[in-house]
């Protein structure tokens, strides 16, 4: 009967090794490893034998009478000492990997498992190649590496394409040629069929149309399709207003789809003046800040591949048509303050707040906000930065700690310690409180609330304040 696998041991060794001669033991031990290693009670190696040449060639010949951890790289030093001790102590072999330092420079990455000899202290140890498997290892790692920097690249395409895609001016529908359905719909076009606030995807094309021409409207596409026509197709919107589709039919990955271009023959609808346009497009989505759109309702409109990572979002869709308000730490508090302040200044520069990631994790930013006209409509623009980078460029917050460094300067030397952290404090709180109240446009409750105080705690300090400012 065979072992157990924790004694390690033939079930029968006196009987089945009995008679077996030294020069054969050392032969079948030679003959176990690629590398196999006699270790005395001092650490060093009495014998060895390699069954790789290269490595007896590369310096394995000068082992002997060396310690073991002399003859493997730094920082497998402590590997072998804890290999020797597992050994002496009985333990259950526990292969570990450890490397040589080849004479020609290159490293042999070796796995070793060691067995005690007896009680005197001597360990044998097994060692096996493992260069192929490195080598494995790193074709491995660069194929993954260029797999992670393709996706990377046909993300940032994908981006710019959504980007320009859904800012576009020009209404543009994307169909699936085998269905006739819209695979994908930019907010102009939405805006032109008059379902703005609705989902559409996945709908039939003929049924965002004029019933009356919905059948027509469907053979020409088909045909489209068919014939590889070109030709412009006329068709009634559900309101009664004429528009012209221009279809343009492509292939990707093995299937077929229409590009659709609306334009309306009243002229309502407006196209990029320039490729300027596309250009400055595409820079806000390489831009390292992160870049929102949000419409009067602060409904997103459009994000950068910035707030996309900084957020955690899958994609720049995941974003569209949520409120701006999602994100931050205190919707009530901070996003109400902030578009109050917009919406009065028309703009703020320098907005400190917090925002929840995807992820449940708070993000200290920093937020520029505008506001401005599109097409009739309000929209808003915000430049979030990451507080890491904007403490990187806070000079002017720089001037203004050193002036208050200068007044708390002037104190010493009138008056004790204790009385200048106190009157030091007053003056940071009072500070805070006339922030708070000059951002919230003299809401206490709001105040209180950005401050972290309950109501009570604020209208305490507010007349411990001005009971201050009344003394002489």
């Amino acid at each position: 009967m065979v072992s157990q696998y924790a004694d390690i041991n033939f079930a029968e060794p006196d009987t089945v090794l009995d008679g077996v001669a030294n020069d054969r033991t050392a032969r079948v031990l030679a003959n176990a490893a690629d590398i196999t290693l006699i270790i005395d009670p001092d650490d060093v190696v009495s014998d060895a034998s390699f069954g790789l040449e290269s490595v007896y060639e590369g310096g394995g010949e000068q082992w002997k009478g060396r310690l073991f951890a002399d003859v493997v790289t730094p920082e497998c030093k402590g590997k072998v000492e804890k290999l020797l001790a597992a050994a002496r102590d009985g333990k259950k072999p526990s292969p570990r990997e450890i490397n040589h330092q080849l004479a020609s420079g290159s490293v042999l990455p070796v796995r070793y498992t060691a067995v005690s000899l007896g009680e005197d202290g001597r360990v044998i140890a097994f060692g096996r190649d493992m260069s192929g498997i490195s080598i494995l290892q790193q074709k491995l790692m660069a194929s993954q590496l260029t797999v992670e920097r393709e996706f990377a690249r046909l993300r940032a395409a994908e981006s710019r394409y959504r980007m320009i895609f859904q800012l576009s001016d020009i209404p543009y529908i994307l169909v699936d040629a085998a269905t006739l359905r819209a695979c994908d719909i930019n907010p102009a076009a939405r805006r032109i069929l008059g379902f703005s606030n609705q989902r559409i995807e996945d709908a039939k094309i003929a049924s965002l149309f004029d019933n009356s021409s919905a059948e027509v409207l469907h053979q020409l596409l088909r045909a489209s399709v068919d014939d590889g026509s070109d030709e412009d197709i006329k068709t009634v919107l559900r309101g009664g207003e004429a528009i012209t589709i221009a279809a343009s039919h492509f292939r990707q990955e093995q299937k077929s789809y229409l590009l659709l271009r609306l334009s309306s023959d009243s002229g309502n609808v407006l196209a990029f003046s320039s490729a300027a346009e596309l250009k400055f497009l595409n820079i806000i989505d390489r831009i390292t800040d992160a870049f929102v759109i949000t419409n009067a309702s602060r409904e997103v409109i459009a994000v950068n591949s910035a707030f996309v990572n900084l957020i955690g979002l899958s994609s720049h869709k995941e974003a569209e048509g949520r409120l701006i308000d999602s994100w931050f730490d205190r919707p009530n508090v901070d996003c109400s303050v902030l578009m109050a302040n917009v919406r009065e200044h028309g703009k703020v520069r320098r907005f400190a707040t917090v925002l929840r990631t995807s992820y449940d994790q708070s993000e200290n930013v920093e937020i520029a906000a505008v506001q401005t006209t599109h097409r009739g409509e309000t929209v808003y623009g915000f430049v979030i930065r990451s507080m890491s980078a904007a403490l990187a460029t806070s000079e002017a917050e720089g001037q203004s700690l050193s002036q208050s460094n200068e007044q708390v300067a002037s104190l010493v030397g009138h008056m004790p310690l204790k009385d200048i952290v106190r009157q030091t404090t007053e003056m940071i709180e009072k500070l805070c409180i006339e922030t708070a109240l000059d951002l919230t446009k003299g809401n206490r409750a709001l105040a209180a609330q950005m401050l972290g105080l309950s109501r009570q705690s604020l209208y305490a300090k507010l007349g411990k304040s001005k009971s201050g400012d009344d003394q002489p």
